[in-house]
């Protein structure tokens, strides 16, 4: 295990605490700071968190709860997301009940349909919507033909769809919340093990019918699917953005389901990757899944995670961002590539990352 300094001990505390319904451990709070307060929020702010861990931090004593300042905005902070969250339970709600009677099957994958999990739903932080549509009979129309038919309902109504975006999903806005629908589940083309990984998924699918909200239902994958689904998700950003949001996400899947990866998924180094994320939700998020292997990858995983590339202060010069850029990839695709097997040639996000910044600068010195 990595050394961390007293605000990240302190933000693991809430959220172990907060993610297992229990009192967080008094003893690591007694000399906290005001400082140490303020670190652990934007700690916990930068990783997608701070709502969750408010519930283990409002447990504490008064006296040892953070300062007035802190707290407030806190607390205002969990008003103003939970807010969010109800309108994005009743965007999905409304898009499901109005795919179903087009003869559109929707499931929720992630987000606020995988929220269900957590101690407390409306804590769990989301960005967009992630949906995957399908045929609700294929006699009628195939499942290619419905994902299309979605999209279409949308501009129909009005709502502009981005089919550039991406190869896997459109994405277009709904009551201005952002919403990808999806064709596939992965970008199969760009991992050595995403074919596989993506006929492993279309077969767990398996949809369940939950009750999001009080009367009204949604589809969401299976415990199954959501093993292989947020472990790949997670692998995908580990190097470029992996945070406590998706570590959290996997903490609350295995703590309730427990950890089956399809007996078929033999890939060493996403097996790999795998244990090496259980052993930190159980070294750091309260989990208890027995595990071997993945030690060392999980320590290096943490110091990516606290300690990101992307804290590096950025060159304004043109020099200055040439050696940056080369050097934040030469790290993060070799990490990347560590659990996934990015093949490096044709990563268009890694071409776009590493020129695109080096040619606005040369426009701009062009320019003027």
């Amino acid at each position: 295990m990595i050394t961390l300094d007293t605000h990240e001990r302190m933000l693991f505390a809430l959220l172990s605490a907060a993610l297992n319904s229990k009192t967080p451990d008094e003893a690591l709070f007694l000399s906290a700071t005001a400082d140490d307060w303020r670190r652990c929020c934007r700690l916990a702010t930068r990783n997608g968190v701070l709502i969750m861990a408010w519930d283990a931090a409002k447990l504490l004593p008064a006296v040892l709860q953070p300062p007035m300042a802190v707290k407030v905005s806190w607390a205002l902070a969990v008003e103003k997301y939970e807010k969010k969250y109800m309108s994005y339970c009743n965007a999905v709600c409304e898009l499901s009940d109005f795919y179903e009677a087009n003869g559109i099957r929707m499931v929720q994958m992630k987000g606020v349909g995988f929220s269900t999990c957590y101690p407390v739903p409306s804590h769990r932080e989301g960005g967009d919507i992630d949906i995957y549509t399908y045929s609700a009979d294929v006699a009628t129309r195939s499942d290619d033909e419905a994902n299309a038919l979605a999209n279409k309902l949308m501009q129909e109504r009005g709502i502009e769809v981005d089919y550039d975006h991406s190869s896997k999903h459109t994405i277009f806005y709904y009551n201005g919340i952002p919403v990808e629908n999806h064709r596939t589940f992965v970008d199969a083309g760009d991992y050595e093990i995403g074919p596989m990984v993506e006929e492993m998924l279309k077969e767990l699918l398996l949809p369940q019918r939950v009750e999001l909200l009080p009367g009204r239902y949604i589809y969401v994958p299976s415990p199954q699917f959501n093993t292989l689904f947020l472990a790949f998700h997670a692998a995908q950003h580990y190097g470029a953005g992996l945070a406590l949001h998706h570590l959290c996400d996997w903490a609350c899947h295995i703590n309730k389901h427990g950890l089956h990866l399809p007996a078929e998924l033999n890939d060493v180094h996403f097996v790999n990757g795998v244990k090496a994320f259980t052993h930190l939700c159980n070294n750091y998020l309260g989990s208890s899944i027995p595990v071997e292997g993945g030690e060392k990858l999980a320590d290096r995983i943490m110091e990516d995670i606290i300690h990101p590339f992307s804290e590096m202060k950025r060159p304004s010069t043109f020099c200055g961002i040439v050696k940056y850029k080369l050097k934040e990839y030469s790290y993060i695709y070799p990490v990347r590539n560590y659990i996934l097997h990015t093949p490096l040639w044709r990563n268009a996000e890694f071409w776009g990352n590493v020129f695109r910044p080096i040619g606005n600068k040369i426009l701009s010195i062009w320019q003027s």
